[in-house]
């Protein structure tokens, strides 16, 4: 199947590989798009393709290159396999840079391209990450600052909880859209516009209810007081953790890794599940995780929350003794 990915190689500039599977696109692939949201001028605009086995969608940098493809799952295959992934390798990028670098009064926060592009389609300016709702850079979300208006609109599930959560303390003048019961706990935009029929208009309304308070609040978590001082102080321990606990070190401690072949990415067997195929690969530079097998990604708290079963808020606690033990020991050995 792979070999379809082979163009992708240099010299070739990845742009020029997007026209070719944009051109590849079978008529079956684009109803899908159409039911889910998606109209024919959108899949020509953005150059959703084929490559014989996925469907290809370009993700752009800041500077306007073709930097990889995210690949979703073709809506016929019915094996056991991850919904979409990235190629050449598990990247994580604003999909959307086009949007943020223009003058808009409203910005729309998703989860997922399609869901992205499902809104372009109704005209509401939007963006997302390629790594899933827990995984919007704070370097993105200070260039949201300017933007007059911000919405993050994501799943019902609890990644898209935490995500929701983690954006809320980024950007303290967000508001949360509830997205309704009938999508489905893992439903999105896509299933709002294509899957249920809803209207621009509905979409304005539920903007319109859009609330200050994430779906999860930081002030129910045990422990926390409420409003902006568990805010801040939630925020400056996330920001130490990840400064001072590298991810590569952390997940070391579950499972032995080794270096690969995929860049800098290191690999290993997946303590997430019972994993036979080295399917966990961290990648250090950017301090993500990302499973093939059972799907799971996010950073170093991310990986302990779903290692342990445990919330949120619960792994920051937990992580941050251990960084402030590490602390106090290296002090004492001074």
């Amino acid at each position: 199947m792979m070999t379809n990915l082979k163009p992708m190689n240099k010299p070739f500039p990845l742009i020029d590989v997007a026209i070719k599977f944009h051109e590849a696109l079978p008529p079956r692939i684009r109803k899908y798009l159409n039911s889910r949201g998606i109209p024919d001028e959108v899949v020509d605009a953005y150059l959703l393709g084929w490559n014989g086995w996925r469907i290809t969608i370009p993700v752009y940098n800041r500077e306007g290159s073709v930097a990889f493809f995210r690949l979703a799952k073709d809506p016929e295959d019915a094996r056991l396999s991850s919904q979409i992934i990235s190629y050449p390798e598990a990247q994580v990028e604003l999909y959307g840079w086009e949007r943020m670098l223009e003058p808009v009064s409203r910005m729309v926060v998703c989860e997922g391209e399609l869901d992205r592009l499902a809104l372009e389609a109704q005209g509401f300016p939007a963006v997302t990450s390629t790594g899933g709702p827990v995984c919007f850079r704070k370097e993105w979300a200070n260039e949201l600052q300017a933007v007059e208006e911000v919405y993050v609109c994501f799943h019902r599930s609890q990644s898209g909880k935490r995500g929701a959560e983690l954006l809320g303390m980024m950007l303290p003048r967000a508001r949360f859209v509830a997205l309704p019961d009938e999508v489905g706990e893992d439903g999105g935009v896509t299933d709002f516009f294509g899957r249920l029929g809803r209207t621009k208009a509905d979409f304005k309304k539920l903007l319109q209810e859009a609330t200050t308070t994430p779906p999860t609040s930081i002030g129910s978590e045990p422990g926390l007081p409420n409003g902006k001082v568990a805010s801040s102080r939630l925020s400056s321990r996330i920001e130490r953790i990840k400064r001072e606990l590298p991810i590569e070190e952390f997940v070391g401690r579950y499972v032995e890794l080794r270096s690969s072949a995929i860049g800098t990415a290191l690999r290993g067997q997946c303590p997430l599940h019972n994993d036979r195929f080295e399917s966990l690969a961290v990648f250090p530079t950017t301090g993500m995780y990302h499973c093939y097998q059972c799907r799971t990604r996010g950073d170093v708290i991310a990986f302990l929350a779903a290692k342990e079963h445990i919330s949120f808020s619960e792994a920051v606690d937990r992580l941050y003794q251990i960084i402030t033990k590490n602390g106090e020991s290296t002090r004492a050995n001074d």
